[in-house]
C-alpha cells in the first residue's frame, strides 16, 4: 500500500503507525543484523528511485531559451541586438542533473545482553545446528525501571555521500560552427 504525499508515492512503512505492536524481549542477533542490512538496502533503493524519478522530471520539463544574441555596433557607435529563434529544451539538456547519493556508513548502537541459546526438541534434547546468539533487552529495561544505574541508549547513524551520476546520463556534447 502506498501513501500519496503532494503527488509523490512513497513506499508503505514496514509497520504502519496505526498498527498495534508488541515489544519482543529477545531476537536472534543474526536477525537483528539482517534487519539492519535490509533496512539500509531498502533506503538505498528509495534513494535510487528518487534520483531516477528526478531524471524523468528534468527530461520532461521544457523551457524556452534564446540560443544566441548578435550584437552589432554601427559606424556611428549605436548598438543593436538581434536574438536567435527561441528553442525548447529540457532541463536535462541544459545540464541540470539530480544528485545521486549512497550510504557510505551506517551504525546502529543498542544496549543489550547477548546470550548463547539452543533450541530444544520436545524430548528435551538439543536440536542439531540450533545454537545461536540472541540479543535481549528485557533485563536492561528491568534494571532501569528499578532506578538502578544502568546506562541504556540506542543510536542510529547513517552517512550519505553524493556520488557521480551514471555514465550514460552524461551526454557527450560538441559544438559546431556553421
Amino acid at each position: 500500500m502506498a501513501t500519496f504525499i503532494a503527488g509523490k508515492a512513497f513506499r508503505a512503512p514496514i509497520v504502519a503507525p496505526e498498527v498495534a505492536v508488541q515489544e519482543t524481549a529477545a531476537t536472534s542477533f543474526a536477525d537483528l543484523v539482517r534487519m539492519m542490512a535490509e533496512g539500509i538496502a531498502d533506503a538505498q533503493m528509495a534513494l535510487d528511485r528518487s534520483a531516477a524519478t528526478m531524471v524523468t522530471e528534468l527530461a520532461e520539463t521544457r523551457v524556452d531559451i534564446i540560443p544566441s544574441i548578435t550584437e552589432t555596433v554601427a559606424a556611428d557607435g549605436s548598438i543593436t541586438f538581434q536574438q536567435g529563434k527561441p528553442q525548447s529544451v529540457s532541463l536535462l539538456e541544459l545540464g541540470v542533473k539530480p544528485t545521486f547519493y549512497q550510504f557510505s556508513q551506517a551504525t546502529v548502537e543498542v544496549s543489550m545482553d547477548l546470550k548463547l541459546v539452543e533450541q530444544i526438541n520436545e524430548d528435551g534434547t538439543r536440536k542439531t545446528g540450533s545454537l545461536g546468539l540472541f540479543a535481549d533487552t528485557s533485563n536492561i529495561r528491568f534494571e532501569r525501571k528499578l532506578n538502578r544505574d544502568v546506562s541504556v541508549h540506542s543510536k542510529i547513524t547513517a552517512t550519505l555521500v553524493p556520488v557521480p551520476a551514471p555514465l550514460r546520463l552524461e551526454v557527450p556534447r560538441r559544438s559546431v560552427t556553421g
